[in-house]
């Protein structure tokens, strides 16, 4: 399996596991506006990992992905001291959002 694949597999594996993680947190932690707003983040990062694992969509899904896991890094970053998530949640999704982009970038340009 070429380097690329292996990239795009991971970043498909982890992106289904982070969507499901985001869409379950209010489950796990408590029922609040914020926990409740990572279930469409979580939906959106789910469908596209199958998109990805199923080789659905080809590099559009692998560039759409790469945008929306940047975008939702970028807004758990800028908000980690205002949100009522767990911390150490909101600091795991960022570094699996950061290992999701590492792989998405080292795909797309293999």
């Amino acid at each position: 399996m070429p380097d690329g694949e292996a990239d795009m597999g991971l970043a498909a594996a982890l992106l289904v596991f982070t969507g499901i993680w985001h869409m379950t947190e209010w489950v796990m932690d408590r029922r609040t506006a914020d926990t409740l707003r990572l279930v469409p983040v979580g939906a959106v990062y789910a469908l596209l990992g199958v998109l990805i694992a199923l080789n659905l969509g080809g590099g559009i899904a692998g560039v759409v992905a790469l945008l929306a896991v940047m975008a939702g890094m970028g807004a758990a970053f800028v908000m980690r001291r205002r949100l009522a998530v767990r911390r150490w949640v909101v600091w795991a999704f960022i570094g699996v959002d950061a290992v999701i982009v590492i792989a998405l970038v080292r795909a797309l340009l293999a």
